[in-house]
């Protein structure tokens, strides 16, 4: 196999440094992708404690009858 003109290393391919630099850098998220993934985590964590409050308030009014 050939990957840019030079011969795979499946042995020292792991131990690369540089590639695990490139690979870093191009997973990276920006500060927007970031700030997106931590509101939508708040809104989910919101609507959950909210179903939460809905399903309790429920299950008191069932056993008080």
């Amino acid at each position: 196999m050939r990957r840019d003109k030079e011969e795979f290393d499946w042995i020292d391919d792991p131990f690369d440094e540089k590639k695990a630099a490139r690979d870093r850098e191009r997973a990276a998220m920006s500060g927007g992708s970031k700030a997106a993934l931590g509101c939508g985590c708040l809104v989910a964590a919101v609507v959950l404690i909210a179903l939460a409050a809905v399903v309790l308030m429920g299950l008191m009014d069932v056993l008080a009858a």
